[in-house]
């Protein structure tokens, strides 16, 4: 017999409430670390942002955006989070400078995904 929450599986709400808070640490840190490199001297040699900076700024918006969407609307935020991380990645490994923490990042937008699933299956059935 498993714990029920009214109508709803006590590991849905789980599994709901993980995925939420871990977005929102993720968009904060995101933001923090991009609001903070404002606030920093830059030294007078320091390169300008070139294309493929603003091309990666813009997928980690909408990353950032999905996360967002995601507090509301799991499917869809975890979708399109989901798919602008994946894209980022892809462009971090074909220039060779990937790295494994970006792929922590797509655990909420996974958790949003399985969140949604489980929810409308359950939906379904009932």
């Amino acid at each position: 017999m498993e714990a029920k929450n009214g109508n709803k599986k006590l590991w849905f709400l789980i599994l709901r409430w993980t995925a939420r808070i871990i977005a929102i640490l993720i968009a904060i840190l995101f933001l923090l670390m991009f609001f903070g490199e404002g606030i920093q001297n830059h030294s007078p040699n320091a390169q300008a942002l070139v294309a493929r900076d603003y091309i990666l700024l813009t997928l980690k918006a909408l990353y950032i955006i999905g996360l967002i969407i995601g507090l509301w609307r799991e499917g869809l935020g975890g979708l399109i989070s989901f798919v602008f991380m994946t894209t980022q990645i892809v462009i971090h490994q074909i220039e060779g400078v990937g790295s494994v923490i970006f792929y922590f990042t797509l655990l909420p937008s996974i958790l949003f995904i399985l969140s949604w699933y489980f929810h409308r299956r359950l939906s379904q059935q009932q």
